[in-house]
């Protein structure tokens, strides 16, 4: 009976430490620092895992892969941001607590990503500014 109290706070202590750094960076990212975001990213033939990668925050998306092992090394370039939504309860046994899933179209077929809350606006948008042509590019 112990054990399972000792779990579950640190479980929510966990949660509490992730929800607060995350509108820490938010609010920097928002202030115009340089911070970066974990997304994980999904292919649907890749089965039900994400992979855990960073999104540097300003400019254009760029997913960059967490660790050299990662199973998905990149994502098709040209993104577009269909929308966001909860996690399902199948997904919320492969997802942490808290997150949106974006769900993206792209030549190489759909994408999912997923993001904290806080975060899922400024990752949109990024790819909302990838996926927008240029008009000072030839």
């Amino acid at each position: 009976m112990k054990t399972a109290v000792y779990l579950f706070v640190g479980m929510a202590i966990g949660a509490l430490l992730a929800a607060r750094r995350a509108r820490r960076t938010a609010a920097r990212a928002g202030a115009g620092e340089a911070v970066l975001f974990r997304v994980g990213a999904n292919l649907p033939d890749e089965g039900r895992r994400y992979s855990l990668g960073r999104v540097p925050s300003g400019g254009e998306f760029r997913w960059i892969p967490r660790w050299s092992w990662t199973r998905l090394r990149s994502l098709p370039a040209d993104l577009r941001s269909a929308r966001a939504r909860e996690a399902t309860l199948r997904e919320m046994w492969w997802l942490p607590i808290g997150v949106l899933v974006i769900e993206c179209a792209s030549s190489a077929g759909p994408v999912r990503l997923w993001a904290r809350k806080e975060h899922a606006g400024l990752v949109m948008e990024m790819i909302r500014r990838t996926d927008t042509p240029n008009s000072s590019m030839p």
